[in-house]
């Protein structure tokens, strides 16, 4: 089952372990990873690990060493939608680490259970299986509440020298630096998080929150609406943003059977940024409730990951 990273490990070794000796190297010592960089599967897709639930499946890649924003609202559900991209990460044989200092290690579990189930209720024979298809997969920073920069850059650094980590997703941003008028210590912390992803091949998640505009939260977010440092977001290689559509819910509170409400996508995930890809852009999703899953349409069922026969 998922393993527990306790926040009583000694992290001094790696909290001491800021500073990246220069290195100069001949190139030919890339040889082999230069050589992934054009490997492509059958079809002509990418190698990387990408999003393989939605229909944004192949456009982004999450590449080692690199850093991607999540960014949204308050209650816009970005850590619903970044809990079924570590599962679809998780599929690919990735290993994930969760670090979601607001929410229980279970609570946390529980949510990724039903989205990986595709049900409400998943059954207790059904959960076992799960559990032991994380073995290996999923790890949970067992901690509730703030953390210095210091020891989340030492976190990241112990997943992956210790247990060949390869992404961690942070959540959130507001639970490691104390407030977004703390510019200077944001600016530090994504430089940190950015040299750390470099020094050990790992994908970094940031999630983050938007400034609501006056105008409430109707309007969709850009990654201009990020909350705090600009540094956040000029040094991310990725900046995604999830608006999920209240006017939509609104409606249906006043009419239940307004077809054209009904019709009308939930929630929309749009790429702002992807420094070493070749699509930016939105795409429209409709929420099953039962999974909280992100579908690609209204009619569009929600299937479970094969974590059968592992």
């Amino acid at each position: 089952m998922a393993e527990m990273l306790r926040d009583d490990i000694d992290f001094n070794a790696y909290m001491r372990m800021t500073e990246a000796s220069v290195k100069v190297r001949e190139a030919s010592v890339f040889a082999e990873d230069l050589l992934k960089e054009f490997q492509v599967e059958e079809g002509g897709q990418s190698l990387h690990p990408t999003i393989t639930s939605t229909k944004l499946a192949g456009l982004i890649n999450f590449l080692p060493g690199e850093i991607t924003v999540w960014s949204g609202y308050s209650g816009h559900r970005k850590s619903m939608f970044t809990g079924q991209v570590a599962l679809d990460l998780m599929a690919q044989g990735q290993r994930v680490l969760i670090a979601s200092m607001e929410m229980q290690p279970s609570r946390t579990l529980a949510r990724m259970a039903r989205q990986a189930s595709a049900k409400r209720f998943p059954s207790p024979k059904w959960l076992e299986q799960f559990n032991r298809w994380t073995d290996g997969r999923l790890w949970i920073f067992d901690h509730i509440g703030r953390l210095t920069p210091e020891l989340m850059v030492a976190v990241c650094r112990y997943f992956a020298e210790e247990l060949k980590g390869q992404h961690v997703f942070i959540d959130s941003m507001m639970m490691v630096c104390a407030s977004e008028e703390h510019l200077d210590e944001q600016k530090q912390f994504a430089t940190d998080i950015v040299r750390i992803a470099q020094e050990t091949g790992m994908h970094l998640h940031l999630v983050t929150h938007c400034r609501k505009p006056n105008a409430g939260d109707s309007q969709r977010p850009t990654k201009y609406d990020v909350r705090g440092s600009s540094a956040i977001t000029d040094q991310a290689h990725n900046v995604i943003t999830v608006w999920a559509n209240k006017p939509k819910a609104a409606k249906l509170e006043l009419d239940p059977h307004d077809i054209k409400a009904l019709n009308d996508n939930d929630a929309e995930v749009s790429v702002e940024k992807q420094r070493n890809g070749s699509w930016e852009g939105a795409a429209q999703f409709w929420f099953d409730q039962s999974s909280l899953r992100f579908t690609n349409s209204r009619v569009e069922q929600a299937r479970p990951y094969p974590v059968e026969g592992e």
